[in-house]
């Protein structure tokens, strides 16, 4: 019996064509952060961030905030005294926020005195503008560095701030886990 060799069939494959449009990736991200919950994170990073324009300068060093849950602001401060005053600043702070974020986000106020260790201060040379955000772990100078770094391949300026924020809540979260 003889011997049947088979040669293989050659098929040309077909070109794959894509069946979706290319998307944008501004528009992805647009998506992404139109959920609720995730903007009104941001929202509450953005108020932790910018807490020194919220209380000023006198009060930096004595309170800092610590979460916001259910349209509440739950504030750290040095002492029970410090607590008490602030009951007097309450409207203030509430009106501060709420035009910070551009939405009411907070309608109370709680503080609670904490140990006087456990109160994060501000810290950094003043001369450089490298102070610590009360809440987070960033510097401005640092954020101003990768926001330099950002410019060179983003040129829409909403995606460029949020690349920016999520950026420094990364580093800020990776920094505080290394401390704990």
């Amino acid at each position: 019996m003889a011997k049947k060799f088979f040669q293989p069939v050659l098929v040309k494959p077909k070109r794959l064509r894509r069946k979706q449009k290319v998307v944008a990736v501004g528009d992805v991200v647009g998506r992404v952060l139109d959920a609720p919950r995730l903007r009104e994170r941001l929202l509450h990073e953005e108020i932790f961030r910018q807490w020194r324009k919220v209380v000023g300068g006198g009060l930096i060093d004595k309170c800092q905030p610590t979460k916001i849950k259910r349209h509440t602001l739950y504030i750290d401060v040095k002492s029970s005294s410090w607590a008490h005053q602030l009951i007097y600043l309450q409207e203030e702070i509430i009106n501060r926020v709420n035009n910070l974020a551009g939405v009411t986000l907070i309608a109370a106020i709680h503080c609670r005195a904490v140990k006087a260790g456990q109160l994060k201060t501000v810290s950094g040379s003043a001369e450089k503008g490298e102070k610590l955000l009360s809440g987070s772990l960033v510097s401005e100078a640092e954020e101003l560095v990768w926001r330099k770094e950002t410019e060179t391949s983003v040129k829409d300026p909403e995606l460029l701030e949020i690349i920016c924020r999520m950026r420094c809540h990364c580093e800020a979260r990776r920094r505080l886990a290394e401390k704990s």
